[in-house]
């Protein structure tokens, strides 16, 4: 296909390391940048897996608290005005 190039497949693995857990410094250095803002802005993308790690850790780092009210049906549905 037209779409596919060189570059294509060059981004593909830039993002397939960072996404198996590589440094990005040390595939910026695999692909020969200079910089890692041009890897990170240009190479790499957070798989729906890491996204979903980096959701459920900074749930993990939020510290039960107290529950303030009672679970209590029918004082929610009145609140809500579902009654």
């Amino acid at each position: 296909p037209e779409s596919v190039s060189p570059h294509t497949f060059r981004r593909t693995r830039g993002t397939l390391l960072y996404r198996d857990g590589v440094d990005i410094e040390a595939v910026a250095v695999f692909l020969g940048h200079s910089d890692t803002k041009t890897t990170r802005d240009h190479y790499t993308s957070p798989s729906v897996q890491q996204l979903r790690e980096i959701a459920n850790r900074r749930t993990e780092a939020i510290p039960e608290t107290e529950q303030l009210w009672p679970d209590d049906e029918d004082e929610m549905t009145r609140i809500l005005g579902l009654d």
